[in-house]
């Protein structure tokens, strides 16, 4: 042996004496835990995996047993097997006889599959029964279709038919209706207007007496010749529907609708998501140039004087100094009231030399009023800075929410899970 008297000993202990050629396995788990530990990845799924390899290499055991033992394979039964699986294997024999054990090793092995995999033996079946309704169904529907078609075509060649015969039929009286609209033109010519008047009396316009006594003759004769036919006498009856039968209609479609939950990639096991490096996101530049203290005193004394110029008495009790903009607390003098610093929100950004004053009156919680003062450099808030920040990183929630920084420069972030107005309307 090329490892020693040391892996002499281990392969006799695992193939000859505990599961055989099956003991590889082994290991390749080693290996595989070695891995783990290097990349220094979640042990949970690794766990999983050395609890089903194992088990696996037990099934595989006992099943190479089960051949060895029934077929008397040489030089022993035990040989491929290992001691350990092939006692394990003869026991089964014995209690189950060779059908019964091949019935349970193939159970253990739908159940480890079913197990590991989260693979649904059931499934298979209603899908097979659903593709059997919708072959049923479209066959049906292909047979049905095919019956209107037919149906749809005889109708279409009766039609065409009957609409040869009818215009075979037409010609004749067709030739004798232009016959008697010449005469009646000709007939126009010869009347008087004394005739015209009396027939409008008596309403004879379709047909006027002539003067001569040939004309009743040859009206006669029109008329003999004339065949009375609905359709004729209704060619100027415009209120008469008119019904095209060879008009084909096709049918509405029907969608098909399916059960979204039973759609096989939205039915597999889920892995647990990993977020993206912040090496992606751009680090964090400071252009801004920050107050030191003195020059914050300054500030607030400047905002003092300039509250008193416009008639507001006021004492600056505290300063908040942030990224973007400084937070001056003013407490106002007895009888000040509130409204008067809404007022000079634009004058203050004239005097304080700022794009706009926004004023807090008042701090929620507190006596004093808030003016916020843009700073003349103000500071960027990267993303990446608020990812970083321990109050992010450090979050029990998987919902949290980077926001950015307040006015103070704090780290703000907010759990999405308790804002389910947020999650419905989105606003």
């Amino acid at each position: 042996n090329p490892m020693g008297i040391l892996g002499v000993l281990i392969s006799h202990l695992f193939v000859k004496l505990g599961f055989g050629f099956t003991s590889l396995i082994i290991p390749g788990i080693g290996l595989f835990w070695g891995w783990v530990f290097f990349s220094k990845k979640d042990i949970e799924n690794p766990i999983k995996i050395t609890i089903y390899s194992i088990s696996l290499m037990l099934l595989l055991s006992i099943s190479i047993g089960v051949v060895s033992i029934h077929f008397n394979f040489e030089p022993s039964k035990y040989h491929y097997s290992g001691r350990m699986g092939g006692r394990v294997a003869d026991l089964f024999i014995d209690m189950f006889s060779i059908y019964g054990c091949m019935l349970f090793l193939f159970s253990s092995y739908m159940i480890l599959i079913r197990s590991y995999f989260d693979f649904d033996y059931y499934k298979p079946l209603i899908r097979l029964k659903d593709r059997v309704g919708i072959w049923k169904t479209n066959y049906f529907q292909a047979k049905e279709k095919y019956r209107k078609d037919q149906e749809k075509r005889k109708h279409t060649r009766e039609l065409k038919s009957k609409i040869k015969v009818e215009n075979n039929s037409a010609e004749p009286e067709k030739e004798i209706n232009e016959i008697a609209k010449n005469l009646r033109n000709e007939s126009k010519g010869h009347l008087s207007d004394e005739n015209n008047e009396e027939n409008n009396v008596e309403g004879e316009v379709s047909h006027p007496i002539h003067a001569n006594e040939e004309q009743p003759i040859e009206k006669t004769d029109v008329e003999k010749h004339q065949v009375p036919n609905d359709s004729s006498l209704n060619l100027n009856d415009k209120d008469t529907p008119v019904i095209d039968n060879s008009l084909h209609i096709e049918k509405m479609i029907e969608n098909t609708e399916v059960d979204i939950d039973q759609i096989e990639n939205r039915k597999k096991p889920r892995r647990k998501y990993k977020l993206p490096s912040s090496d992606l996101l751009t680090d964090p530049v400071n252009i801004s140039d920050s107050l030191n203290r003195d020059e914050l005193v300054q500030r607030a004394d400047y905002l003092t004087q300039s509250l008193a110029t416009y008639g507001v008495e006021g004492k600056v009790v505290n300063v908040h100094p942030g990224p973007v903009i400084t937070l001056f607390e003013v407490e106002p003098a007895e009888g000040v009231r509130v409204n008067k610093f809404v007022q000079l929100a634009d004058d203050l950004a004239r005097v304080m030399e700022a794009s706009s004053v926004r004023v807090i009156a008042p701090i929620p919680g507190r006596s004093s009023v808030g003016i916020e003062i843009p700073n003349r450099n103000p500071a960027t808030v990267y993303f990446k800075s608020i990812v970083n920040s321990p109050e992010f990183a450090k979050s029990d929630s998987l919902l949290t929410l980077a926001i950015g920084k307040t006015t103070s420069g704090e780290i703000s972030t907010l759990n999405l899970s308790k804002m389910p107005h947020l999650l419905i309307a989105g606003t």
